[in-house]
Parts: structure tokens; C-alpha cells; sequence
């Protein structure tokens, strides 16, 4: 099967008038036709600027792209600006995080949709507000508040116009970033659900990023976990949720709320600070907060290697089980608690 997206040994570099740093170093991940691939990592990971970059959007002033990013096997970095613009528009759209600010306050919902359908298809006014009361109509919004604006609607329902948006020239691939972080448990499900139900229906991919992983879990096919702008896990969902292999990956999965009756629910707590992306040191690049790291996780660096079909993991402790890790876990935060 064809990919719709490689990334191939990706690396982003910005500069400052003070220093240098690496926002993606070495990130390669894949995206099949129809699929979900979920994004998950802390803040400064480097998930946004991922995104960015599949759309060629980072500011040429300040960032160097190394590697390649490949949609339907062209390469997004080489694309002219009439390429990019077509790409963009009819073939890949982004939900953003906060519609607040993605939505023109100014224009009415239906305006904001009608000036898509105008400007990439040369729709006549009236043509284009049919095609956005579809649009709204598709995704649960009566038609008739074509005619509001964003701020009569509630925080949900401005996300919900801002699918309608993506979805407005009929793209394949649709860049999710943190679309439901802000919203209240009900509205993410709502939300959630109504992308799933789209993604069968138009046969859609997504690339969502989040740092919920329960709310990852939910949606996707596959997983990969970001750190440090590196890919250091990647598997299909169950496998990450049940057979863990990376230390960070597994200290993510405890941080996620658990109701336990009677049971106590131990939590893994990373110490020491997160490394600066200005100057990384050698070696793996968790290993100042890893409970499970030894000296030469300090000089080598630590790549992708495949430990089971279609589960990759960068980490020399890669075969010790999930078990083994959180024993290990136990045991050093008992030692650090005697020391104190």
C-alpha cells in the first residue's frame, strides 16, 4: 500500500540571535490512506512544530529543515508556492487547538467557510453559503446560525465550525492539533465521536496531536510517543497501552487518571529537569530523568529499532517488560525517599 505521508529523518533547526537549537532531530514517521495516528508527548516535544512542517509552514527566517517530508510521494519542502497552496487546501487541512483565534471574530461562521469555498473554487457567493450550511449541517449545526458569529457560539461549538472549515474542500488528510484539550469531558467526546464518524465516512486520515492519551486511545490506529523532538516509541494502540517498552512512554501512561476502588495506583515520577534543546548533550536524551538509566545511556545515542512486528522502540532496555520497568521504578523512588 502506498503512504499518503512519510517523514523521513526530519530535523528542524532554529537559530536566534543568542543560539542554536533543534526543535526535531531525526524524526520519521508514517501515515497509511484511511488511518489514524495519534502524536503524544509533553510540552516542547516538538508535536506542533511537526505539524507545521508537513505544511511547510514554519517561517523560512530562523529555521532550517533538514530531510523530507513526502505527501503522495512529493516532497513537501520542494513544492512550489502554487503547489503548496493547492496542497493545503484542497488535500490536507488542520484543526487547531483554539478556535478563538483561529476564527475571525469579524465575519460570521458562514462567511468565514462561504471565503474557502470562493477563493479555491471560484464558487459564486450564493453557491458557496449553500455549500456551508451542508458544511454546518454535516457536522450538527443547524443552518440557520450560518448567519452568527463566534462568540454567540460556546467553546465546543466554535471547534465544531472550525471541522466544518477543514472539511470544506473535502481533504484526505486532516491535521488534528489538540482540538479537545480545552473543552469539558462531554464536548470531547462529542467531538471525538463526530470525527470518527467522518473518518469512516469520507475515508479520512488524521494526524492527532495531544497530550491526553486517554483521549488518544480513543481515536487511534497507531501511537507514537515524542520526546525531546524524536520519536522514541511507535505502535499500534493496544500495544502501547498494554506492552510498553520505553521508560518515558511508561511514566506517560501513569500519569492518566485511573478510578481504582481499594487499590492504590502508583504513579512514576520523573525527576531532574528536561534537557535544553540549545546544546544537547550525546546519548539518549531521556536518560537525565530515567530511573532506568546506566553510564553508556549517556554517550550512545539510542535509535528505532523493532522489537516485536510493528513496535518500535528506542531504547537499549527495550526487552525488559513492562513489569521489570515499573519494579524498577518502585525500587528507585524507595531509595530516593531513605535519602532525603
Amino acid at each position: 500500500m502506498e503512504k499518503l505521508l512519510e517523514i523521513k529523518n526530519l530535523k528542524v533547526i532554529y537559530k536566534t540571535e543568542r543560539a542554536t537549537g533543534q526543535a526535531l532531530n531525526g524524526m520519521s514517521i508514517s501515515l497509511n490512506p484511511g488511518e489514524s495516528l495519534g502524536l503524544v508527548g509533553e510540552a516542547g516535544a516538538g508535536k506542533t512544530t511537526t505539524a507545521l512542517s508537513i505544511l511547510n509552514l514554519l517561517p523560512r527566517a530562523g529555521h532550517i529543515l533538514e530531510g523530507e517530508i513526502l505527501f503522495h510521494g512529493k516532497n513537501v519542502l520542494k513544492m512550489s508556492k502554487k503547489e503548496l497552496q493547492h496542497m493545503r487546501g484542497h488535500q490536507i487541512s488542520m484543526i487547531f487547538q483554539n478556535p478563538l483565534t483561529s476564527l475571525n471574530p469579524v465575519f460570521t461562521v458562514g462567511e468565514q467557510i462561504s471565503m474557502v469555498l470562493r477563493h479555491h473554487l471560484n464558487m459564486k457567493p450564493k453557491q458557496a453559503e449553500e455549500r456551508a450550511k451542508e458544511l454546518l449541517e454535516a457536522v450538527g449545526i443547524p443552518a440557520y446560525r450560518l448567519h452568527d458569529y463566534p462568540v454567540q457560539f460556546s467553546g465546543g461549538m466554535r471547534q465544531i465550525v472550525g471541522i466544518a472549515r477543514a472539511l470544506s474542500l473535502n481533504p484526505r488528510f486532516i491535521i488534528c492539533d489538540e482540538p479537545v484539550s480545552a473543552l469539558d469531558v462531554s464536548v470531547q467526546a462529542k467531538i471525538i465521536n463526530l470525527l470518527k464518524d467522518l473518518q469512516k465516512e469520507r475515508n479520512l486520515s488524521y494526524l492527532f496531536i495531544s497530550h491526553d492519551l486517554s483521549v488518544v486511545r480513543h481515536i487511534s490506529d497507531r501511537v507514537a510517543v515524542m520526546y525531546l523532538g524524536q520519536i522514541i516509541e511507535m505502535a499500534d494502540k493496544e500495544t502501547i497501552f498494554k506492552d510498553t517498552r520505553h521508560p518515558y512512554s511508561l511514566a506517560l501512561l501513569s500519569a492518566v487518571p485511573k478510578v481504582s476502588i481499594g487499590q492504590k495506583v502508583h504513579r512514576i515520577v520523573l525527576k531532574g529537569d528536561v534537557p535544553s534543546p540549545m546544546n544537547p548533550k550525546p546519548g539518549c536524551r531521556f536518560a537525565p530523568r530515567c530511573w532506568m538509566a546506566r553510564p553508556e545511556c549517556m554517550n550512545q545515542n539510542q535509535t528505532l529499532q523493532e522489537v516485536s512486528p510493528g513496535h518500535f522502540v528506542a531504547c537499549q532496555y527495550a526487552h525488559i517488560s513492562r513489569e521489570q520497568m515499573k519494579d524498577a521504578a518502585t525500587a528507585t523512588l524507595k531509595n530516593l525517599t531513605a535519602n532525603e
